[in-house]
């Protein structure tokens, strides 16, 4: 790309544009000064050639994944993103409005150059001293900063609506609906230059994401038997790096009482991880003590899930003081594929890559099967609503046994540690767990007595969930986090701090993947609202006639089931039929490697 870029300025084109994959028409308001006709002609064909040239390259690079391994052949978009903005120094004679908005571009290039080019439009005393790694702020999809300049004060005020802010971690922030960022500027050598400003940078929705990742880094649950994987935006570029220290900066806020979190790092080096080849070698400081060797493996499959959610790593290693480490030499065994379980002619039925067909005997005298949910293959205990009053566990081939009896009962929530969770949907302020063996553990949520709780959704592996309480026919969702004992019995719930705006018609609640939760809305106007970890919310229209959504999807997209049992897929901002016949289906959550 960068050859390219090149023979551009060569050719006197100045800055290139992108959007979208295309490039201006090379010959739009272009003088080339030659010395005769033929020249002129030649360089007209070169400039044409070069241009379809740039534009296959930069289509070509827009389809290639951002995660997952890298195979032979495929670029690593995770080291420089190809359609990253494009960004050029303070112009002479720029008016104050002009060099801030010539700064704002220069800051959404920042991660590829290390903010070098925004650096130039502050002043030289101000260059050293600030840091626009301490945060991002991202403005609402399709809006700008609006800059006002008052020149009596040489003081310039940014107005925006973000809809994202995050700090130096990628970890989520408060903000306002309408935030204002002031700015001072002083003339330096003739030229506006910016003489103070706060940390941090503001970026548009498009250049945020041009530049930055979603990733997870993961922790160990408290008894340190499952990883939990933490989403967090990182910069692209170098972004295996900015992964680890994001990951010994500590755990987001809500999850911290229920995981075992390393030593947070109050310096970390900037060379903590070498890549060569497929290959990414974690160089640890003095300051990280292992005590054990099994605390060396704990770090190392941490440090392997999270590092292996970048593009082209396919193996990592640990080292310290010069020596490497010993870590267990076999790689962990493959995750097991999902299946999924779902009622098809009144009978449970189950597709996954090694089995399809019934999954147990047909239902019986004691009430129609709904809601079966599978748990983390590993774990074998399989759940259903029997009559609407009874939670039964599934065991293939066998007809369903009794666990817990209730009335109206949630659909149920599957951990890792083999607890089911649900409850009377209209009981105010408690869920219920209940294990394979039938042991019962009441769960309240502090709350005002006139809430109930008509859904409840568990991410994997069981610390992240969410509630959706409910006063008349308003309802409004809330992060919870689960706390749990020595042996994983569930102890506590415990709510964040913020919950989402009034919503109305709530139908479903289900995570689709361990950072984002999808919650669906009826009535006239069915949509769908998807509420992040550490990111931003969206919402989009639902097929008409959805009726609940699909837990835990395997390719990340949201899914819905019609009253006549299609089952749709939210896919490139439309909805497409993924299959039939099937109602109530869910998949099993996956567990990190």
């Amino acid at each position: 790309m960068n050859w390219i870029g090149g023979q551009f300025v060569k050719l006197g084109i100045g800055k290139a544009r992108v959007g979208q994959g295309h490039l201006p028409a090379p010959s739009a308001k272009i003088k080339l000064s030659s010395r005769n006709g033929k020249n002129k002609f030649i360089k007209s064909i070169l400039l044409a050639i070069l241009a379809a040239f740039t534009t296959s390259v930069l289509v070509s690079c827009a389809a290639l994944p951002d995660s997952g391994p890298v195979h032979k052949g495929e670029v690593n978009i995770d080291s420089r993103n190809p359609l990253s903005q494009l960004a050029s120094g303070p112009m002479d004679g720029a008016s104050p409005e002009k060099l801030l908005a010539d700064f704002q571009q220069a800051c959404a290039a920042g991660t590829y150059d290390d903010y070098g080019i925004a650096r130039q439009f502050l002043t030289t005393a101000q260059r050293q001293s600030w840091k626009p790694q301490e945060r991002v702020t991202v403005l609402n999809p399709k809006t700008e900063l609006k800059i006002i300049f008052d020149p009596e004060t040489n003081e310039v005020t940014g107005v925006g609506q973000p809809s994202l802010r995050l700090n130096k971690a990628g970890i989520s922030q408060k903000f306002r609906t309408e935030e204002t960022i002031k700015y001072s500027l002083a003339k330096e050598k003739g030229q506006w230059r910016i003489s103070s400003l706060p940390d941090g940078v503001v970026l548009t929705s498009s250049a945020f994401k041009n530049a930055f990742a979603k990733r997870n880094v993961y922790y160990w649950s408290s008894d340190h038997r499952f990883l939990v994987p933490d989403p967090r935006w990182i910069p692209r570029k170098n972004g295996a790096q900015h992964l680890l220290e994001s990951l010994f900066s500590g755990p987001s806020e809500d999850i911290s009482p229920a995981v075992s979190a390393l030593e947070t790092m109050k310096k970390i080096p900037s060379n903590l991880v070498t890549l060569q080849s497929n290959k990414a070698t974690v160089v640890l400081p003095d300051t990280v003590h292992l005590r054990s060797e099994q605390e060396t493996s704990q770090l190392y499959q941490q440090l392997r899930a999270t590092l292996l959610n970048v593009s082209g790593i396919d193996e990592v290693v640990l080292s310290q003081n010069g020596s490497s480490l010993t870590v267990p030499s076999e790689q962990s065994a493959a995750s097991p594929k999902p299946i999924m379980l779902g009622i098809k002619n009144g009978e449970v039925v189950e597709e996954s890559e090694s089995r399809s067909g019934v999954f147990t005997s047909p239902a019986n005298a004691d009430g129609d099967i709904t809601w079966p949910t599978p748990s983390n293959p590993v774990t074998d205990f399989h759940v259903a609503i029997r009559g609407k009053n009874e939670l039964v566990r599934l065991q293939r081939g066998k007809p369903a046994a009794l666990l817990y009896r209730g009335k109206d009962l949630r659909p149920p929530q599957v951990d890792a540690w083999g607890w089911a969770f649900t409850g009377a949907s209209a009981q105010k302020g408690a869920l219920v767990a209940v294990n394979s063996r039938g042991t019962t553990v009441e769960l309240k949520l502090p709350t005002d007595s006139k809430w109930k709780i008509p859904f409840f959704a568990l991410g994997s592996p069981g610390v992240r969930g969410v509630v959706v309480w409910q006063v008349g026919y308003s309802f409004q969702a809330q992060l919870v986090t689960v706390l749990r004992g020595e042996d994983g019995t569930p102890r506590q719930i415990v709510p964040a701090q913020d919950k989402t705006e009034v919503m109305r018609d709530v139908i479903s609640v289900a995570w689709i993947n361990p950072g984002q939760v999808a919650i669906l809305q009826g009535g006239t106007s069915s949509k769908v609202q998807v509420v992040g970890i550490n990111s931003y919310g969206e919402s989009f229209d639902a097929p008409v006639n959805a009726q609940y959504l699909v837990p835990n999807p395997p390719d990340g997209n949201v899914e819905v089931v019609s009253d006549r049992g299609f089952r749709l897929g939210h896919i490139e901002q439309s909805w497409r039929i993924l299959g039939s016949d099937i109602f109530y289906p869910a998949y099993s959550p996956l567990l990190a490697n």
